[in-house]
């Protein structure tokens, strides 16, 4: 239901020939006349709309569970007046046993039908599918199903593809590095199977091919692009797309170079709109991102970019106005990510903005005050219902405003109604549905007042002996599933985390009130108390970290750190999350924080990690190059063994390399020695040096 309030809108309900009338068709946010028949339901309202399946849950790297999120634009978040094309990164790899099970398997009819619809009902003009390469097939079929969907759309949906290093692993391993063969066989390959498609993206006629950091390997651009038909337009990764002479363009991706969770690093995207800003030829792509937490990943080394509750969502769109206007558009902006769950970046199941809402009555005056940000709220929706089930919507009231007049409806004196609201957020942010209050027409319910205090670890006693006036009925929700009638209730969570209890308190007619009260379940000795691991323990990828503080003073957030590095934050007082620990012992540190970032209280152990490890083996090709020079080589680790994520080759003359593909020009015929050192994914090392000479 996504209306947007306007002045003096009339929306009508045939069946009934009601009119309802906003605050600027006179009168304060008051609903006038009879109810409108129910046309919708507190589930339908509540539960999930988003192509993640139910199952989905929150993840430890920041994914919110699936949810009902807000379907307006995303192009909205832009600059007034932009035109950009919004595509969304999308990946066609889970149900593969080397990723992880998000609930559903990327190459089915029925997953890409519903991911292509969901995307089309946010504003997402296209996909940019990850791929490759042919010899993976779960992904080659998810991807032809890609198109084949987007085929159907009649012109509302298109897609790419994003040629990925993964495409030309093998080809590096048994060539040297040098994968040029591979790329123009792939690039053939895209050009007949997917370019050829009405719904693949062009710009200006020429289709748009995206690279995924293959420039890891050697390539002869020149080469490719004289062999390859199709002319398509090619865009690097980064600013490098608007320096290197083979390049059409550049996109600009979630980039971390410090190890701040709570700095978005935004100052990158700047440095790649102003690059883009100098090479006003080339097509520039832009990017947003909700955060980004690759601690589940295989591949992680525990980057993390908080999501801040939504924050960090906007502001990535806000980067885009620096730069760009209506004058002067974007052309195109590309979401990091769709579906990358590994990496903390999926936008398919929505966007937790942490918001919940508390109703009142005052009279015929119903009232809600919103805990959170309420700049991640685009409007919100009153229902009312006569069996707390089936939901008539009644007004859309712009944020910032609170209330709404019921006394104009109507009602029934003898009826007892249920009343909601519902706070829609910004684009892909989750709607979140304030408890029910029952409402009685001529009837001033109890007043509630809700008292928690903790009694023991994670156990927490809940009492409405407070409340005032008649007070015939008390049910106590602790918000993790157990609802409790009573008074007073006491309930031991199961584990470390926040959790909202609703007191709803009934008179005798069935009037209520409710109080609403987030807690932290912890410890309640205190300082930092580490949940997991123990200390001294023997531990495996992914490591729980679960921890709570009590320092005496408040605090702000927490932060792990392994070996004196951070490795993980989390605003608030408990930290109920996973990292990466590499081979070896190591000490995990927790501390608590003040509002200015500064450590009041730390907590240490020790533990011994991935001790089965088996480390990986360092390898090294020299090839000669004389078609570049007669002194020139290339040397490439890409045949190491093992999960490699790390590559560092070292030539005699100095120069170092952090690619697989070390191309160097030696200054003279000699005997030099390259030295290069592996580290695998859970950082295991292993070094080796050869002698070769350059004719």
């Amino acid at each position: 239901m996504n209306r947007r309030t306007l002045p003096c809108v009339l929306i009508a309900a045939s069946s009934l020939c009601l009119t309802i009338f906003l605050a600027a068709c006179g009168g304060a946010h008051t609903p006038i006349g009879a109810i409108p028949p129910a046309s919708t339901t507190l589930q339908a309202e509540t539960g999930n709309n988003t192509s993640a399946p139910n199952s989905f849950a929150r993840q430890t790297n920041g994914n919110a569970a699936a949810g009902n999120i807000s379907k307006l634009p995303i192009g909205s978040l832009l600059y007034s007046g932009s035109t950009t094309k919004i595509y969304a990164t999308w990946l066609g790899w889970f149900g593969q046993p080397n990723h992880m099970n998000v609930g559903y398997v990327s190459d089915t009819q029925a997953q890409v039908h519903a991911q292509v619809q969901d995307m089309i009902s946010r504003g997402i003009a296209g996909a940019i599918a990850d791929w490759y390469g042919v010899a993976n097939t779960n992904i080659e079929n998810a991807t032809t199903l890609l198109r084949n969907e987007a085929e159907t759309t009649s012109g509302q949906f298109q897609f790419a593809i994003m040629e990925d290093q993964g495409a030309l692993g093998s080809a590096a391993k048994s060539n040297g590095c040098d994968v040029t063969a591979q790329l123009i066989s792939d690039l053939t390959y895209i050009a007949s199977q997917y370019e050829s498609s009405p719904a693949y993206i062009r710009v200006n006629g020429r289709p748009v091919v995206y690279f995924f950091d293959v420039d890891a390997f050697y390539i002869d651009w020149s080469r490719v692009l004289s062999s390859v038909p199709g002319n398509p337009i090619v865009l690097l990764r980064g600013t490098n797309g608007f320096t290197k002479a083979t390049s059409d363009g550049g996109y600009s991706w979630v980039n971390i170079q410090q190890a701040t969770p709570f700095d978005p690093e935004l100052n990158l995207q700047d440095s790649f709109f102003q690059a883009a800003q100098q090479a006003p030829q080339r097509l520039a792509v832009g990017t947003a991102f909700k955060g980004f937490n690759d601690t589940l990943a295989a591949w992680g080394t525990n980057r993390v970019i908080d999501q801040n509750c939504g924050q960090t969502w906007l502001e990535s769109f806000v980067e885009a106005g620096k730069f760009y206007s209506s004058s002067n558009q974007l052309p195109a902006l590309q979401i990091a990510t769709w579906n990358d769950y590994e990496e903390g970046t999926a936008i398919e199941p929505g966007i937790d903005n942490c918001v919940y809402l508390v109703p009142s009555q005052s009279g015929t005056t119903i009232h809600w005050s919103v805990n959170g940000q309420e700049n991640t709220i685009d409007h919100f929706t009153v229902f009312i219902s006569t069996d707390g089930t089936n939901l008539s919507p009644l007004v859309d009231i712009p944020a910032g405003t609170h209330a709404t007049d019921l006394s104009k409806l109507n009602l029934s004196a003898s009826t007892t109604y249920f009343v909601f609201v519902k706070a829609i957020g910004l684009p892909s942010i989750q709607n979140k549905m304030s408890p029910a209050i029952a409402y009685r027409p001529g009837h001033q319910p109890p007043a509630v007042a809700l008292n928690v205090s903790q009694s023991g670890d994670l156990t927490y006693t809940a009492s409405t002996s407070g409340s005032s006036g008649s007070v015939a009925k008390s049910v106590i929700d602790f918000g993790d599933g157990t609802v409790l009638s009573g008074a007073s209730a006491t309930h031991t969570y199961t584990a470390v985390g926040t959790y909202l209890i609703t007191a709803t308190v009934y008179d005798s007619a069935g009037a209520s009130s409710v109080a609403v009260q987030q807690v932290s379940a912890k410890a309640s000795s205190n300082g930092i108390t580490f949940a997991s691991p123990a200390s001294g323990s023997t531990v495996n990828w992914p490591t729980p970290i679960i921890a709570s503080a009590n320092p005496g003073t408040p605090v702000s957030a927490m932060q792990v750190l392994i070996d004196g590095h951070v490795a993980y934050a989390a605003h608030g007082d408990t930290i109920n999350t996973a990292v990466k620990v590499f081979t070896g012992s190591h000490q995990i540190s927790v501390q608590s924080l003040d509002a200015s970032g500064n450590p009041t209280s730390t907590a240490s152990l020790t533990v011994d990690a991935e001790p089965g490890e088996i480390g990986p083996v360092a390898n090294i090709v020299i090839t000669v190059m004389p078609s570049i020079s007669p002194t020139t080589v290339l040397g490439c680790t890409a045949a190491s063994n093992g999960f490699i994520i790390g590559s560092k080759l070292q030539y005699s003359d100095g120069s170092t390399f952090t690619t697989p593909a070390a191309l160097e020009t030696f200054p003279a015929p000699g005997t030099y020695t390259a030295t290069a050192t592996v580290t695998d994914q859970f950082g295991a090392t292993n070094t080796t040096s050869i002698t070769f000479t350059v004719p």
